[in-house]
């Protein structure tokens, strides 16, 4: 552990003033018997709270205890009482209590400012990753496209969409010499949480499956946007029809797109 940030964290105010939870208290002790350190500077905190506290101590107004007295119709006792001893230390009890009320309230704005900034920069450091990772996908997928589209055996279908989604709209990359099939999707809209997109290669008028895909793996907001998915020896068309989780084995659901090569 490294002590210094600890100590810096304000966890040491906080244990002082009763501001921290009980795991933050246990967690506390049990490190204050293994470092030193942190004994000197609880002890240093609670004495910096002593010396505020009397620097800013307040005596109270001449004649603030007949004033008191009076209005209280104890004149005649108060008076009788010896007044210098317990005028001070009421006065100095009084005066320290306000600091340190005062104290307290700037130290708990401070100690939540801490853990406020501590929050927002974890929350823009995670930001700053994600948007890295995203630049970095985008960046491999335009690369991965870019092969593929000035590969000459390369043949695209263009796969409008269905009366089922008109708006939709997806793209197959067919290599006539390996066989091998990507998919891009242009727009297609989410599928329910039970079912899944399923691919086809459509030959003589009959499909073909070519696998299941995981959407959030597609869209324009978590990359790659290019997936490769099995091999078609021989293709007219491709179609996506929406299946059960897990797709089946021939096309059940309805068609959301389809495309000629």
């Amino acid at each position: 552990m490294n002590i210094q940030e600890y100590i810096s964290s304000g966890i040491i105010e906080s244990y002082v003033l009763g501001l921290a939870s009980a795991e933050e208290k246990a967690e506390f002790e049990q490190l204050l018997k293994q470092f030193p350190e942190l004994v000197q500077a609880r002890t240093a905190f609670e004495e910096s709270l002593e010396a505020f506290a009397r620097k800013h101590a307040i005596t109270p107004p001449a004649g603030t205890k007949e004033n008191i007295a009076e209005q209280l119709g104890l004149t005649g006792k108060i008076m009788n009482m010896p007044a210098a001893p317990a005028r001070r230390s009421n006065g100095l009890k009084y005066a320290v209590a306000a600091c340190i009320v005062l104290m307290l309230g700037s130290i708990y704005l401070n100690i939540s400012m801490i853990k406020k900034n501590k929050t927002l920069t974890t929350e823009r450091d995670q930001t700053i990753a994600k948007l890295n990772d995203a630049e970095k996908n985008m960046n491999d997928a335009r690369k991965n496209m870019s092969v593929i589209t000035q590969n000459p055996n390369i043949r695209m279908a263009l796969m409008k969409g269905m009366p089922q989604s008109p708006q939709s709209f997806a793209t197959v990359y067919w290599d006539t010499t390996t066989h091998d099939v990507y998919l891009h999707l242009n727009n297609l809209p989410a599928p329910p949480s039970d079912k899944q997109y399923q691919l086809w290669a459509i030959f003589n008028n009959k499909p073909v499956d070519m696998g299941v895909f995981d959407f959030d793996d597609l869209t324009v907001h978590k990359m790659p946007l290019l997936v490769q998915l099995k091999k078609a020896d021989n293709a007219q068309a491709f179609a996506i029809t929406l299946e059960k989780k897990g797709g089946s084995p021939s096309p059940e659901g309805q068609m959301y797109v389809m495309g000629y090569l």
